[in-house]
């Protein structure tokens, strides 16, 4: 053991940090793993996640790291959010094997003083590692914000689109940028999300300023690859990030991990998280011919196993639209039908339609919530387990929710007219066989002349006149239909169902959306079968049942 690696592993008493030293058995990756546990029994739950800690795995880690050759003789390479330097040590082990790289040198970013310290120790032990295999290797740790230390430098000309000053500008300029960024809210006061208005819109999540900056200090030949939730890649809260990050970013490969809660199990994490590699945007370049490799595993156990597809870049990202929502095909069947749905011409709004979510905030109108009708003084109380596919279920059997709300003019707002309209839920689980569940409420069904819709539904509605029946039924069939469903779930990484996502979703021709109406309101029953559902879509959309499998390995 070096000098300073006892040095670093000597200083770490004063966070009363019982830190385990490293034997020769160890490698960079597995120690860095190692002194990640130790911080996770040492530091509170509630400490670590109001600092957005979650700790790469290792074998997420390692494979984070293998997407860069290291064909370079020498490598400069960023960490932000380095943790206790789990990728930068991945990095080292993965360089180990170049025959032509002989130095490598991080930088390392990290704002909670103990991790930073646990840092340095990972980095001076992979030091000692790689110079015994004939890599030098040099690093600089600094404690301090990410987003902000490199505001000032970048935020004129990132405002401005210019690619050559913000080189000029910058310190130093970075062949590899690997990191899995602290996942956490901030204020749109916030000092961080002030310092970059071009990318906020709402309340921002830490992570994509990480990614913002990233994407600014890569070499002309630069390569980023980044672990981080999928909620960025479609809905309208992160639609300025995308604009802007993809305008510097070019994705190469996109890993997606269908488990929601076993990638970070260890840390109790529950989302949907991919990992994202791309190249920086050469100016004036077109895109047209870009491939993207399209990977997914369960999680990190099974990722030798992972299935890969290679794919058009315009399957994964509309270049034609400017809010480059990241779609995410994994299979050719999906591939297909995301050609085949962004050929169709209409939206709700094209066709006259809007869609709002429903008003009725339980617990904000205790008051007007009633379990029994008191004659024409209330109304019908829909709720999400009301709505069932092409059919409402209302009042419910066994249900300990209310079922009418009060008609008072100070529930006014809260009700809806009687009139026709398309009910969707806006949450479900993951597991369900579909992710959206659509009804039509047809004018007059529940003998009310106002209805109260709660806020976990959704619900269509004209805008300039009111919806017909024939609309609705074949809107409500499409819905259901696995081709939708499978488009969203290829579009969206949510299980809530966002209005406005579906207000954006491509839908067909207005005559063949009638037909399918038509045809539904002949053969659909009260008891409706999916698969009746899909043949009938198939068949007047002339589309491949094909398209909606779901792919082999999930």
């Amino acid at each position: 053991m070096t000098k300073l690696l006892r040095d670093l592993h000597q200083g770490l008493s004063r966070h009363a940090l019982n830190a385990p030293i490293p034997t020769s058995d160890d490698t960079p990756v597995g120690y860095a793993d190692v002194l990640g546990r130790a911080y996770l029994a040492f530091a509170k739950y509630d400490h670590r996640k109001n600092g957005g800690h979650y700790f790469t795995p290792a074998a997420i880690g390692r494979f984070m790291a293998e997407y860069n050759s290291y064909s370079e003789p020498h490598l400069r390479v960023l960490d932000p959010g380095s943790g206790t330097g789990i990728l930068s040590a991945a990095v080292c082990e993965a360089a180990s094997e170049s025959s032509t790289l002989k130095s490598l040198h991080v930088d390392a970013y990290e704002a909670e003083p103990l991790l930073a310290d646990l840092t340095r120790l990972t980095l001076a032990f992979s030091q000692e590692w790689l110079a015994l295999r004939g890599i030098s290797l040099t690093f600089d740790v600094v404690r301090g914000d990410f987003v902000l230390e490199h505001a000032a430098t970048l935020k004129a000309t990132f405002d401005s689109n210019r690619h050559e000053d913000s080189f000029s500008n910058l310190r130093h300029r970075y062949g590899l940028v690997i990191s899995n960024p602290p996942y956490f809210k901030i204020g749109k006061d916030d000092p961080r999300a002030v310092a970059w208005p071009s990318v906020v819109y709402g309340q921002p999540n830490i992570y994509t300023l990480f990614m913002t900056v990233s994407a600014e200090v890569l070499s002309e030949s630069g390569k980023l690859v980044y672990i981080v939730p999928r909620s960025f890649a479609s809905g309208p809260y992160f639609r300025k990030f995308r604009e802007a990050f993809f305008r510097r970013v070019v994705p190469t490969a996109i890993h997606l991990f269908e488990s929601r809660k076993d990638v970070f199990k260890s840390q109790a994490v529950l989302q949907e998280n991919l990992i994202l590699t791309g190249r920086r945007r050469l100016d004036g370049e077109t895109l047209d011919k870009c491939q993207v490799l399209v990977s997914h595993s369960r999680a990190a156990e099974d990722l030798s196993d992972r299935k890969r597809l290679l794919v058009g870049l315009d399957s994964v990202l509309d270049l034609k639209r400017k809010n480059k929502e990241l779609c995410i095909p994994v299979s050719s069947e999906e591939v297909a039908l995301v050609r085949v749905v962004r050929t169709w011409p209409n939206t709700l709004r094209s066709l006259g339609l809007d869609i709002s979510t429903g008003p009725v905030v339980p617990f904000r109108a205790t008051q007007f919530l009633a379990h029994a009708a008191s004659g024409s003084s209330a109304a019908p109380l829909l709720w999400m387990h009301n709505v069932r596919p092409m059919r409402v279920e209302w009042p419910s059997t066994g249900t300990h929710k209310p079922q009418w709300i009060k008609v008072v003019p100070k529930s006014a707002k809260l009700l809806v007219r009687d009139q026709t309209y398309v009910l969707l839920r806006r949450f479900s689980a993951k597991e369900e066989k579909r992710r959206l569940v659509a009804a039509p409420l047809v004018r007059g069904c529940l003998n009310a002349g106002m209805v109260g819709l709660e806020n976990h539904l959704n619900y269509v509605r004209g805008l300039i006149r009111p919806l017909d029946e024939e609309l609705a039924h074949g809107l409500a069939v499409l819905f259901n239909s696995v081709f939708l469903d499978r488009y969203f779930r290829v579009s969206n990484g949510n299980t809530q169902v966002s209005a406005t996502e579906l207000q954006a979703m491509p839908l067909p021709d207005e005559c063949d959306i009638r037909s399918i109406g038509m045809e539904a309101s002949k053969c659909l029953r009260s008891e409706t079968d999916l698969s009746m559902i899909d043949a009938l879509v198939a068949d007047i959309l002339n589309l491949s049942l094909d398209y909606g499998l779901m792919p082999a390995a999930v």
